[in-house]
Formats: C-alpha cells, sequence, structure tokens
C-alpha cells in the first residue's frame, strides 16, 4: 500500500492559499454527496492542487465541469471507506502512524532547518564582502593548551588592529596563511556559500572597516577578521575580450613587452573605431573565444582570475576597460550587459542544491544539538558497551542470527532517554532490523554507534513533532490528504482490482467482440544505402537504374554499418517508422527512389523489396495488448457499477451553474 494512485491521490504536495475571495461566493456550495458538502472555495483548493502548476484562471467551463465530475467520483469512494469503517483498518493505521513519523521528520526538517537556510543564502547573496584575515592554524582535534594559544595570540592581533596598525601588516607578519604573502591577507569577494561557515557568518554580521572583536573558529584554527568593502552584489555580467599571450623568447622570461605591444596597438585600433568583436575575431590570441568575437558569455565573480574578474566587474555596460595584465597575457574587456540577481522563486532550486552540499549537514547536526538540549536527551554508554559484548563484531545486521547473542537482560536495559521516557536496548534493536536504510550495519562500536545515533535523531524529531498538526494547517492537510489517498486505494483494492480477474476464457471472448482493434500496420520491407556525398549517391543511382545489384552495391559503399553488414536490407518496418518508409509506401515494389536528403547532411537511396497490408492481429499477436485492454475495460466497469451502489446510499447534487464563478473576481484571485 505504500504506492498509490487514482485522481486526487495527491500525496506530499504544498497547498496553495487561495485569497481574495468573497465570503458569500466561497461559502456556496457547489457539491453536495450524501450529508458532506463540498464549497465553492474547496472545490477551487482541490482543482489547484491537481491542476499540475496550470494557470487555473483561464480554466475553461468543460474543465471545470470535469473535474467536478472527477471530485464527485473521489468523495464517492471516500464515502465507501467510510462506510466500510476502513478508517480502523489495521494495514490503514499502521502505515499513517509510520508514514506520519516519516513525513513529520521531514517536514520539520525542511521548514525549520533548510528552507531558513536557502532564504538566508539568497538573502546575504545579494550583498557581496570583500575581507582580510589572518589565520592561526589550530586543529580540530588539537590539545586544550594548543587552542587556547593560538586563541590568545589571536586576541593580542584584535588589540593590536583596533589600537591603529595596519591590518595588512599585521597579516604579512603574524597570518600563518600560506597564501598571505601574495595576498596580505585578502580573500577577495565572497557571498555566501563560498566560505566555510563560521567564517561567513561572522563576515556578514561586521560592518565595512569593523575588524572581528572575538577570534573566528574554523576547521582550519583562529581568525581575525576585517571588513574591507561591502555592497550590493553585482550579478552576474557578459563581457567580450582581446588577448595577446606571452610569447617564449629563447630560454629567457616571456616577451611581455612584445605582448603589451600588440595590445596596445589593438586599444589603439579600437579608439579609432573599430567595432571589439571584429578586432577579436581578427586579431585576438586568446583561440577559444576569437572566433566568438572574444565573447566569454555570462559568468559571475570569481570565475576568472582576480585581476581580470577585478576589471570586468568594475565596468558598466558599453564600456572598456584598460589594459589588464594576467598570467596568462594582456586583455581588453569590454562589458556587453549585466544580468541582476534572480528572484528567489528562480534561484530557488539551484540555492537549495548548493545549501545541502555546503551548510546542511553542520547546520542539522546544530539543530539536532539542539533538541537533545531541550528534550535532556542523554545517552547511557554502560547499556551500549553491553550490548557490544554479546555482539560477533565480525558480523553484520545482514547476517543471520546476528542478534541470537543478545540476553533478556541486555535487551531490558535503557540506551538512552528523552525526557522522561526510558529507550530500552530492544527498541533500538527493533529499528535496527526494520529501516532499510540501516541494513548492513557493521557490528564494530564506531559504526554501530552512528545507526544508533541516527535512530536517536529520528526519535528527537518524532518528539519535536509532536501537536505538529495543530501548530501547522499546512501539515494538517498534507496528513489528511494522505488520509484520504490510502482509504481510496484500499477501497479501490477491494471493489475494483480484486476483481478483476483475468482468464484465457475471458480474453478470448473480449478478443471475440473487440477484434477490430487490435491492427497490425502495414509494413514495408526496404533496401538502404547511405551516402555522405550525393555526387556518389547520384552516380550509384544511375548504376542501379541500370541494372545493378541493389546488395552489392551497399555492401560496397553504404555507410552505415550495421545496413552494410546487411547488404543494405532493412526489413519489414510499419509505414510511421520514419520518412523514408512513409515514401516507400508511395512506391511499387521493385522501384527504387532518387537520392533522398536525410538528416545530418546524409543522402540515401532506397528500394522497395515488399509490402504487407495492413490486417488484424491474431489473437496471439495481440497477446499483451488484449490482456492491457481488457482489465482497463473490466475495470472501468466494476468502476462504474460500484459507484452506482455509492450512490443509492449517498445522493449526489451538483450545482454545475456555479463554475463560472470560480477564480474570477467574484469568486477567488490567484
Amino acid at each position: 500500500m505504500k504506492a498509490f494512485c487514482g485522481i486526487l491521490a495527491t500525496g506530499v504536495v504544498t497547498m496553495l492559499l487561495l485569497h481574495g475571495c468573497s465570503p458569500k461566493a466561497s461559502e456556496s456550495v457547489v457539491l453536495e454527496v450524501g450529508a458532506r458538502k463540498v464549497t465553492l472555495g474547496e472545490y477551487e483548493n482541490f482543482f489547484v492542487k491537481n491542476s499540475g502548476g496550470d494557470p487555473v484562471k483561464q480554466s475553461s467551463l468543460e474543465e471545470r465541469n470535469h473535474f467536478l465530475d472527477l471530485l464527485t467520483n473521489y468523495k464517492l469512494k471516500l464515502e465507501d471507506a467510510r462506510d466500510r469503517n476502513l478508517v480502523n483498518d489495521s494495514d490503514i493505521v499502521a502505515e499513517m502512524k509510520e508514514y506520519r513519523q516519516t513525513l513529520a521528520s521531514t517536514y520539520i526538517v525542511d521548514k525549520e532547518i533548510t528552507e531558513p537556510g536557502v532564504r538566508r543564502l539568497y538573502n546575504r547573496r545579494q550583498e557581496e564582502l570583500r575581507a582580510r584575515h589572518i589565520l592561526f592554524t589550530v586543529k580540530p582535534d588539537a590539545p586544550p593548551a594548543d587552542t587556547l594559544k593560538a586563541y590568545e595570540k589571536a586576541m593580542d592581533i584584535i588589540r593590536r588592529a583596533k589600537a591603529g596598525e595596519r591590518f595588512d601588516s599585521l597579516a604579512l607578519k603574524f597570518s600563518e596563511d600560506p597564501s598571505v604573502k601574495n595576498n596580505h591577507g585578502d580573500v577577495y569577494y565572497f557571498s555566501s556559500g563560498q566560505m566555510v561557515a563560521s567564517f561567513e557568518n561572522a563576515a556578514y554580521g561586521m560592518k565595512k572597516g569593523e575588524v572581528s572583536s572575538t577570534p573566528v573558529r574554523s576547521p582550519f584554527g583562529y581568525h581575525v577578521l576585517m571588513i574591507d568593502e561591502r555592497h550590493p552584489s553585482p550579478g552576474t555580467m557578459k563581457v567580450r575580450h582581446i588577448m595577446t599571450l606571452y610569447r617564449p623568447q629563447g630560454a629567457s622570461a616571456p616577451d611581455t613587452a612584445g605582448a603589451l605591444a600588440r595590445i596596445k596597438a589593438l586599444q589603439d585600433s579600437l579608439r579609432a573605431g573599430m567595432p571589439f568583436a571584429q578586432v577579436a575575431t581578427k586579431y585576438s590570441e586568446d583561440q577559444g573565444t576569437a572566433s566568438r568575437g572574444g565573447d566569454l558569455g555570462w559568468f559571475e565573480r570569481k570565475r576568472f582570475v582576480q585581476p581580470f574578474d577585478e576589471a570586468a566587474f568594475s565596468l558598466k555596460p558599453g564600456e572598456l576597460s584598460g589594459i589588464v595584465q594576467t598570467p596568462f597575457g594582456f586583455h581588453l574587456i569590454r562589458c556587453d550587459s549585466i544580468r541582476p540577481m534572480p528572484s528567489y522563486d528562480s534561484a530557488h532550486a539551484d540555492l537549495k542544491k548548493q545549501y545541502q552540499q555546503t551548510r546542511f549537514n553542520e547546520e542539522y547536526q546544530g539543530y539536532i544539538a539542539g533538541l537533545k538540549n531541550e528534550f535532556q536527551y542523554s545517552f547511557h554508554d554502560d547499556a551500549f558497551t553491553a550490548l557490544l559484548a554479546v555482539l560477533d563484531s565480525t558480523q553484520t545486521t545482514e547476517d543471520s542470527a546476528w542478534d541470537a547473542g543478545i540476553t533478556p537482560s541486555v535487551n531490558g536495559l535503557t540506551i538512552m532517554t528523552i525526557g522522561a521516557k526510558a529507550v530500552r536496548v530492544d527498541s533500538v534493536l527493533a529499528v535496527l532490523r526494520t529501516r532499510p536504510e540501516l541494513r548492513n550495519t557493521s557490528l564494530r562500536r564506531p559504526a554501530l554507534k552512528q545507526q544508533v545515533d541516527r535512530i536517536a535523531e529520528g526519535m528527537l524529531l518524532d518528539r519535536k513533532s509532536v501537536g505538529l498538526e495543530e501548530r501547522s494547517p499546512e501539515f494538517k492537510t498534507l496528513m489528511n490528504d494522505y488520509y484520504d489517498g490510502i482509504l481510496l486505494y484500499k477501497a479501490e483494492q477491494l471493489e475494483v482490482w480484486n476483481k478483476t480477474v483475468v482468464t484465457d476464457t475471458a480474453l478470448q471472448n473480449y478478443y471475440a467482440q473487440n477484434h477490430a482493434k487490435f491492427m497490425m500496420p502495414e509494413k514495408v520491407n526496404i533496401g538502404e544505402i547511405y551516402f555522405d556525398t550525393d555526387t556518389l549517391a547520384l552516380m550509384v543511382y544511375d548504376s542501379l537504374s541500370h541494372g545493378g545489384d541493389f546488395k552489392k552495391f551497399a555492401e560496397r559503399y553504404d555507410v552505415d554499418p550495421d545496413l552494410k553488414a546487411k547488404s543494405g536490407v532493412r526489413g519489414f518496418q510499419p509505414v510511421s517508422e520514419n520518412e523514408l518508409t512513409q515514401k516507400a509506401a508511395t512506391m511499387k515494389v521493385g522501384d527504387l527512389s532518387e537520392p533522398l536528403a536525410v538528416e545530418g547532411g546524409a543522402y540515401a537511396l532506397i528500394k522497395l523489396f515488399a509490402k504487407e497490408p495492413a490486417r488484424e492481429k491474431t489473437f496471439e499477436e495481440a497477446g499483451a495488448e488484449v490482456s492491457n485492454a481488457y482489465q482497463e475495460s473490466e475495470s472501468k466497469r466494476l468502476e462504474q457499477d460500484w459507484l452506482s451502489r455509492i450512490r443509492e446510499r449517498h445522493p449526489v447534487k451538483q450545482n454545475r451553474e456555479l463554475l463560472p464563478n470560480a477564480f474570477s473576481s467574484s469568486g477567488s484571485a490567484h
């Protein structure tokens, strides 16, 4: 029952909120199924959730009427499920419990960690920062004494910087970052997601010109920060460039003077009025972009080396840079266009992917640590050690009888507590046995502890989800949607799918009554010879027209290796297969076509060897088609009979005259 289908079984969807709906219109009853009523506003909600994102205001009256019929059938089936007391079905109750645990955990993580994280990433990206840092290296597992020593060094530098000493001089003298000799502590521009989290969080909390008040700890050690620049993000830009390369000059250094002279000459040409793209095409020594007029396409900050990047992002559309030197040569850069930051909605998918790759794990662990504190979580290592003592560390949970040696006394030990709740070893082992993602867990301490921690995280999230339906109407809607879906699945299983019995006799009878539906298409058996040039195709055509052997010419000239191996004979194909088979259908058996231009710039000759007219398939040929068609027909018949019986118990009234008002100014504004 894990997967269910059917109209309006929505699964996990996000409810789109309707607004602007006048009370009178939205509260009008558009459908009655027995004693249950559906208002126009509720109808609109159902329509929106099942529209697949299509504009609902532009929906036709025919589409709205069709949806009302679908909604009616959906409601009727749910009434029948309730009549059968499926709400208390043990399988459904168990599945709802399991599903709620999974959905609630996913929902909480998404709403309290992922979405805020993605939004923060987007908001911070509205600005870019340029910072300097001084690093005192400390390994993550360094002894406390070493950590304290590095911290005190960093604090001393902070005092000196705040007292007025030049930051770049302090960086050059004291920083343990290997790149400091070249950059004097300058980490250049960055935005959210490009630095380690602790560095980024501290930097975005500072003002331009400010030095951090305390050292910032990262996996690399302690950092002292200073913010050089802070301004709106430049977005992405599109530029062209002209480049002159350094050329080796014997055994000496590259000829930078020659490259500089050439770029100056090209600069003069541009000043004289020559179009930039024309100069780039003719004279740029960057072979990768010269043919495109020097076009480098769209790019963000830090795509290219810093001198080029800095010059490019200082330009406005239409502006030309001065001569820019990089490790590769000299450049002239022209800004074609600047594109601002995209909207949150359009950037969301890419940002979410980046957030999950760069920030999620750290923030998830921080959230779990918060839950442990909130719910007074504690892990009992003595119980875990006792469990390890009765397990075979060479085995995994995939091995048979891996848990055979666990005694009742060990099973009864408390391995963790969450608030006042004691979690016993046997409860944890039950999860290990049943959760697919925990299969093949090694029974060695580190691996088993990691999985026990994952189980604890699930229990903490489950505890956090208590009362979630009351706190979140959206989550409540998701649960109700799923609940209705599995009720519908179970009811349809009982009334339709379980009653659709396929037998040879039933299939034979169905075929006898519907044999005209199962047709073998018109087919042609053709030969094909493909050529790279029309000249050779015309030459072979002339030879074949004068009695040449088609198969021998195919073996000699066909550039299609598969056809060449089969002497050019394609075999019987449906006429609708492609343009060549459609052409063959207009020919007579034995005819040869003139050379035909085909996809990819090639040419083909075709010869028609035989034709087969369309005909009915035999029962054996129709096979699976008959079975599928019979099951579909029988399912529809059983469904209609079922709906008719439900209507007798739950009369239906549809107020179709209200549908023109849906999604209108007198109804809802979307």
